[in-house]
């Protein structure tokens, strides 16, 4: 995990030092780099997850890996949102619930589920053109979307991963008493973070490397 983060830190120094050169080609390379180095780092934070100390019970990551086999990663974690759900008493009528299974899966489809697709077409080479299941004819949608992925978008999909896995580990790890208030500190988190993405662009986030490369003092290193 630890050399993953560190592979994740270089390839944004690189794109974003691409990004002030407007280097256009370099910077689409190095996202789609980004994007393979993602998919390792996602499956070992997946691990992290599923073995993580007073967690889940050896029956538990045997069903996860089991999901994780059979229908990959966005499966696993549909499994680690249910059973880490089960491991909360509510009462039948509250909809507390439901609300965070709601806001869970929600935040499961976006940032796990429905990049799994593209980062597969990346991890087999399609990295300018996506085909079809069958490999037979150019699939359009994901298409535009390999074209129009970004930095942004990919470093969301780590940040999503973290505040989801903290999320799960609240709710299988947190004593009764402490569970509502671990719970509401990692969903306000994750709030946060959606209300934060939602106005991430590539744009800003050159206007902000420009605005710290214009107050750097001269000789100093990113």
């Amino acid at each position: 995990m630890r050399t993953l983060d560190k592979a994740k830190r270089h390839l944004n120094r690189s794109i974003n030092a691409a990004l002030l050169k407007n280097d256009l080609v370099l910077v689409g390379l190095l996202t789609k780099s980004l994007a393979l180095a993602f998919n390792g780092w996602a499956e070992a934070n997946l691990s992290k997850l599923i073995h993580t100390p007073y967690g889940f019970d050896d029956i538990e990551m045997e069903q996860i890996k089991a999901e994780h086999r059979k229908a990959g990663i966005g499966a696993a974690w549909t499994k680690c949102i249910q059973l880490g759900l089960s491991h909360v008493q509510s009462s039948p009528k509250s909809n507390y619930l439901p609300n965070i299974r709601q806001k869970l899966a929600r935040i499961a489809e976006q940032y796990v589920i429905a990049p799994y697709l593209l980062r597969n077409k990346i991890a087999h080479g399609q990295w300018s053109v996506a085909l079809n299941r069958e490999n037979t004819a150019i699939n359009p949608d994901t298409t535009q979307q390999l074209r129009q992925l970004d930095v942004v978008t990919v470093n969301n999909w780590f940040d999503a991963h973290r505040y989801l896995a903290r999320v799960v580990e609240a709710l299988v790890e947190s004593p009764d008493g402490a569970f509502h208030r671990d719970v509401a500190v990692e969903l306000s988190a994750l709030e946060e973070f959606e209300e934060k993405s939602r106005t991430e662009t590539v744009a800003g986030k050159i206007a902000a490397l420009r605005e710290k490369t214009s107050h750097r003092p001269i000789g100093a290193t990113s």
